[in-house]
């Protein structure tokens, strides 16, 4: 159980999506008895190395490019070179574990043949990753870029919000179960 452990829920979001979901599994992680301080790492300056010493660490990003972002891969790079305890991690993109908004065609093609993002790969190979999750984020109109958007559509791709708020709150109570 992860009563008083402090635990760092670590972030990068690109439109707000991820931001959202680190939230839910920070609240989660409060209902189950844990001290949570949230860590947005696209905010000014690297966090501080007392995140790295949290008792648990959440960590997850938005995927651009099949990648998390900068700021998040960084942070997981420290990660794999300083941290001994446990990490969980998670992933925000067109094609969550539970849903999507691409056709569901592409979607279980995606799902099998998509690797790890390097970052998270970094983390499962350092021995401290107990658990990834991907989750489908929300995507507008005005996120991909013009090839993008046409590519998009061509996967069946519908604008609106994919996130599947229950499988979140399971992954997360998860994380207080497991809570080692």
């Amino acid at each position: 159980m992860v009563t008083a452990k402090r635990t760092v829920v670590a972030y990068a979001s690109a439109h707000g999506s991820t931001e959202e979901i680190a939230d839910r599994i920070a609240d989660g992680l409060r209902a189950g008895g844990a001290t949570v301080q949230l860590c947005d790492l696209t905010a000014a300056g690297p966090p501080d190395h007392t995140a790295l010493g949290a008792d648990h660490l959440v960590i997850g990003s938005a995927i651009h490019n099949g990648q998390w972002l900068p700021e998040a891969e960084r942070f997981a790079e420290m990660v794999s070179n300083e941290r001994d305890g446990p990490v969980w991690a998670f992933s925000v993109s067109s094609v969550g574990a539970t849903s999507t908004f691409l056709s569901p065609r592409m979607a279980g093609f995606l799902r099998s043949h998509t690797p790890l993002p390097r970052a998270v790969a970094a983390i499962e190979e350092k021995g401290v990753l107990r658990s990834h999750r991907a989750f489908a984020g929300a995507i507008g109109k005005g996120y991909w870029p013009g090839f993008g958007r046409i590519l998009f559509r061509l996967m069946g791709g519908r604008y609106g919000d994919a996130r599947d708020w229950d499988d979140i709150e399971h992954w997360t109570r998860q994380i207080v179960d497991d809570g080692g």
